[in-house]
C-alpha cells in the first residue's frame, strides 16, 4: 500500500489476507476498479464502505463511466476520519489513474497531481494515454468545480502524506 495522502492510498488487488493489514493501516473505505469482484467486505472487516467499478486495463475510460467512480470516491473520502484504499490488480495504472483523476476534479494541476502519486508510489503511471483520452481533464474539472467544491476535507484529501 502506497500512502498518497492522508485520505487516499493505491494498491495491489485487496485480498482477504491484505485486509487485516489495511485495516492496520488505518483504511476505513475500499475501492476496487479492478476486472475482478473484490473479495473484501464492509461490515465484517471492519471497513466503512466497499464498492466495486471495473475498469479495463487496455481500453480508455470513458467519460461517463469515470464520473460515478469518481462521485463514489468522493462519497468515501469526505466521511469524517476516512482513509480510501483505491486498488486495481497491481496499483500500477487505474487505480493511480482514478486517484489522480479525482485530484484534479478537486483541484490539483495535472501535473502536480501526477508527481504527488508517483513520488509516493514509484511504480505508478496515472493518466496513462491508453486509459485517458483528450477532454478528460477538462471534464473531470468541470464536474469537479460543479460537485465537489468546497472539499470537507480538503488537508487530508488534497496535501501529499509524509516526506517523499
Amino acid at each position: 500500500m502506497y500512502r498518497i495522502t492522508r485520505a487516499l492510498s493505491v494498491g495491489r488487488f485487496a485480498t482477504p489476507e491484505r485486509a487485516a493489514d489495511l485495516l492496520v493501516a488505518g483504511v476505513t473505505h475500499v475501492l476496487n476498479v479492478s476486472h475482478a469482484p473484490s473479495q473484501v467486505t464492509s461490515g465484517d472487516a471492519a471497513f466503512r464502505g466497499v464498492a466495486w467499478f471495473p475498469l479495463e486495463d487496455f481500453r480508455r475510460i470513458d467519460e461517463a463511466e469515470i464520473m460515478p467512480i469518481l462521485d463514489a470516491l468522493h462519497v468515501m473520502a469526505s466521511e469524517p476520519g476516512a482513509h480510501v484504499y483505491v486498488h486495481c490488480v497491481a496499483g500500477h495504472l487505474r487505480s493511480p489513474t482514478v486517484i489522480w483523476l479525482y485530484l484534479v476534479a478537486c483541484g490539483l494541476d495535472p501535473a502536480a497531481a501526477r508527481d504527488v502519486i508517483e513520488e509516493r508510489s514509484p511504480d505508478a503511471a496515472p493518466g496513462a494515454r491508453r486509459l485517458v483520452g483528450p477532454g478528460m481533464i477538462l471534464h473531470v474539472q468541470r464536474h469537479g468545480l460543479a460537485n465537489y467544491f468546497p472539499h470537507p476535507r480538503r488537508e487530508e484529501v488534497l496535501v501529499p502524506f509524509g516526506p517523499t
